[in-house]
């Protein structure tokens, strides 16, 4: 195949494919089985029910091993880390 055929080829095809993707009508997009329009609030009531029951979960465990006892003293340890004074003027 020459220049001339191969872009006369491949402009038939992209012309063909156009048509192809305007012909059809809008109606076969919206046409969906009984009950199809549920499906995505079921995907989405399933994911936020497992994600829920897995943060339930992992806050039981956590409060079970004692990781969420005491959470004031946490906030001194901090206060015992000497840093060098990047905030003070130095002269």
């Amino acid at each position: 195949m020459t220049m001339k055929h191969l872009k006369l080829f491949s402009f038939a095809l992209c012309s063909a494919l156009l048509l192809s993707v305007f012909a059809i009508t809008p109606a076969f997009a919206h046409d969906g089985p009984e009950g199809a329009e549920w499906v995505m609030a079921d995907w989405m009531f399933i994911t936020f029910a497992l994600f829920a029951g897995g943060a339930l979960v992992a806050f039981v465990v956590a409060l079970k091993m004692g990781l969420l006892s005491n959470l004031e003293d946490a906030k001194y340890q901090i206060l015992t880390i000497d840093e060098p004074d990047y905030y003070s003027a130095e002269g």
